[in-house]
Order: structure tokens, then sequence, then C-alpha cells
């Protein structure tokens, strides 16, 4: 007897006593190699989704700049920006032609296509609308990355938003007499970041204002 127990009954107790650590060592070990794999997967991942932002920033560097250089200027010329620019770029948000029709008036709309026909008229060899057709399907892929995640937004959003916003303002009305048809809808990839950059633009102006408003009172006190 051993404290009361048969030998075999102490041997059995040991026993199961031996299984139970070993048991709980191979839990242990196996959660930790799921960790260590979970965290070399998640490196790995923000290594290629970092990788790749760089990437669509040097793309948009390369087949966007030249252009969207070109859409400014065009638009300048003809008068397009202002036509567009009477309206708050906060308003902007589904790019369809219900909410195009609430935001312009109908005489707008028709500068608008008129300025455009004419553009297109007078441009030797060249179609306006196609540039823009091109450049927006390029940003569609490029905004698709992001909308999946394949690329990481934070990477490409401080180098690319304020260029971003610019253009997709200046092509709202382009986009939304696309869209047409709230079932088929265009450039998706497009609206669902450029609302996203869009309010955090906001959020950071906004934040931006509320701490001139505190300075102000202190930089009249050093004065």
């Amino acid at each position: 007897m051993i404290n009361g127990l048969t030998q075999y009954e102490y041997l059995s107790l040991q026993q199961e006593e031996r299984s139970f650590w070993l048991s709980l060592i191979l839990g242990i070990v196996a959660f930790v190699s799921v960790l260590l794999f979970y965290i070399d997967y998640r490196y790995r991942k923000n290594k290629e989704r970092a990788e790749k932002s760089i990437k669509i920033a040097e793309q948009f560097a390369k087949e966007i700049i030249d252009p969207l250089s070109f859409i400014y200027a065009i638009f300048e010329k003809y008068g397009i920006d202002k036509l567009i620019l009477k309206a708050k770029f906060t308003e902007f948000e589904d790019f369809d032609i219900d909410e195009l029709n609430t935001i312009y008036s109908s005489e707008d709309i028709n500068s608008y296509k008129e300025l455009i026909s004419k553009c297109n008229s007078e441009l030797k060899g060249l179609r306006i609308s196609n540039i823009i057709n091109v450049t927006l399907n390029n940003l569609e892929h490029m905004c698709m990355n992001i909308v999946t995640k394949v690329a990481d937004e934070k990477y490409i959003y401080n180098s690319l938003h304020q260029q971003f916003i610019r253009v997709i303002n200046l092509l709202y009305i382009h986009i939304s007499l696309t869209n047409i048809d709230n079932k088929n809808k265009y450039y998706t990839n497009i609206i669902y970041v450029y609302n996203i950059w869009k309010n955090k633009y906001i959020k950071a102006e906004e934040k931006e204002k509320k701490l001139k408003k505190k300075m102000k009172p202190r930089i009249s006190k050093i004065n």
C-alpha cells in the first residue's frame, strides 16, 4: 500500500498524471506554434500589402499623373472646372444620375455636356471623353486593390488622397452621367474609396480647425 493506494492504483494514478501533463504541454506547444504561424502570416501579409501599396503609388505617378494634368488643363481652358465647382464636394456620395439631378440644375448638366462635346470636336485627334474613361478605368483597378485589402489604404492615403479627391471631384458629373442604372453601377470601387478618403479628409480638416482655435488664445497671450 502507498498512501492508502494499492501499487496498481498508485501506478495508474501516476500514469494519468503524466498523461495530463503531457497533453497540457502538447496543447501549449500546439498553441504557440499556431500563434507563431499567425504572427508570421500577418507579417508576410502586411509586408505584401505594403509592397502592393508602394506599387500602386508608383503606378499612379507613372500612368495617372499625365492624363490627370491634361484633364485639369482642358477643364480649366473650357471653364468646366468652374461649372463643377459650383457644388460642394461634401455633397458627392452616390455618383449616380438621381443624385446628380439634386445637386446640379438641368442647365448646368446640359452646359457640361455641351462643353465636353466642344472639347471632343476641337481637340485634334483626341477625345477628352476617351481620356477620362481610360483614366477612370485605371483608377478603378487601383481602388479594387484597396477595397479587397490586397493593398493597405493607410499606406496610400497620405501620398495620394489630395490628388485622388481632386480628380474625382472634377469627374463627378462624368461618373454620375454614366451611372443611370444602380443595378449596373460603374466605378463602384472608386466611389467606395472616395467616400472613405473624403470623410477622413473632412475629419482631419475639422480637427485642424479646432486645433487652430485652441492655439489662437495662446498666441495672443504670447504677443
